[in-house]
């Protein structure tokens, strides 16, 4: 199943693409509706450096989850998949493959779309596969909201 969202920014991508590995979110939660829902806190590069084959962490209140990036191009496309996690999902997934892309918005700053793609496990697949897409939707929206504060 795949979750896509696009965000316009008023900064350019020198200023947003930083925040894709190394941000701090709010306090706010990113979905009331879901009780439940991972609310992310951190996005980071444990080893400090970037780049295809480095690690990239997102922590969330209710685990962590470490992805391989896997296109590294700066100011233009990150790209990574997962490699192991300990949150309560993740018995449920086979595989996470997510992509940022930052592409001109034409106003003067940029726009970035995030697509997520993830493969559920059988035989429940379905099942989880529509909490699962409507929780990253809501996380999507979020980080992106959390990172135009942050770019401002």
């Amino acid at each position: 199943m795949v979750v896509q969202t696009t965000y316009n920014y008023n900064v350019s991508a020198a200023k947003l693409w930083p925040l894709l590995f190394n941000s701090k979110m709010d306090a706010r939660q990113p979905c009331y509706l879901l009780c439940g829902l991972p609310k992310p806190l951190e996005c980071r590069l444990p080893d400090s450096e970037g780049g295809v084959g480095s690690t990239r962490e997102c922590v969330s209140d209710k685990g962590t989850i470490q992805q391989r990036i896997t296109e590294w191009a700066p100011e233009h496309k990150l790209s990574f998949q997962l490699v192991k996690t300990d949150l309560y999902f993740g018995s449920c997934i086979e595989s996470i493959l997510e992509q940022f892309e930052i592409t001109d918005n034409n106003q003067g700053g940029c726009r970035i779309t995030r697509t997520t793609t993830f493969k559920a496990k059988a035989p429940l697949a379905l099942v989880v596969s529509i909490p699962m897409f409507i929780g990253l939707k809501a996380i999507h929206r979020y980080v992106f909201s959390n990172w135009k504060r942050l770019s401002s």
